[in-house]
């Protein structure tokens, strides 16, 4: 009988390290929403601000690998709505509407905690993104972009709510967005991910 115990024990550790192995390690895809922000947007030459908006709708697409539990690799792309500013020129006679928008991919690796606080990651990669702005005003339109690398680092909370599909939320700070120093943005999102 306690051979049987054992046994049956045995095999229940045995069929749940492999179940742990499965779910440890692989391919996944996921997506994930929020809201990005930044700090500012730069004003036109001899332009007055009147009116801004810092934060905007995100999107980003990933797939990534988990090498074991604890590291993974991934690769995303992310595309933000429009930032906007409004504003008139030194002698509020003439109005403009400026509108700034990032997209880029990212590569990052992934440290997932086990013991401390299960769940809990954090995140830090590179980046290479393209910042685009077009300036409205009754003389005409204009606009022009900058792209360049940069990088990221972030931290968030995942949990799984199937055995091969979880749910995350996050905050990534990017840094030196289209390459410049000054371009900095916040992203606030949550998301969900399959594991195959």
């Amino acid at each position: 009988m306690k051979k049987n115990i054992a046994a049956a024990i045995a095999a229940m550790m045995a069929a749940g390290s492999v179940a742990a192995q499965t779910v440890d390690s692989g391919v996944y895809i996921g997506l994930e929403g929020g809201i990005a922000s930044i700090s500012a947007i730069a004003t036109p030459t001899n332009g007055v601000k009147t009116s801004e908006t810092n934060e905007a709708a995100a999107l980003r697409a990933l797939v990534g690998y988990q090498i074991n539990k604890n590291f993974a690799v991934e690769l995303g792309y992310f595309a933000t709505d429009d930032f906007k500013q409004d504003g008139t020129d030194r002698a509020r006679t003439v109005r403009y509407n400026l509108k700034a928008d990032v997209k880029g991919a990212d590569l990052s690796v992934i440290y997932k905690f086990t013991e401390f606080v299960p769940g809990l990651y954090l995140k830090a990669g590179a980046t290479h993104s393209k910042v685009s702005v077009s300036l409205n005003q009754p003389a005409g339109n204009s606009s022009g972009s900058v792209t360049g690398t940069g990088y990221l680092f972030g931290l968030g909370y995942e949990f799984a709510v199937a055995q091969n599909v979880g749910i995350n939320v996050g905050y990534t700070r990017f840094e030196k967005l289209g390459g410049e120093s000054e371009n900095k943005m916040n992203l606030y999102s949550a998301g969900v991910k399959y594991k195959f």
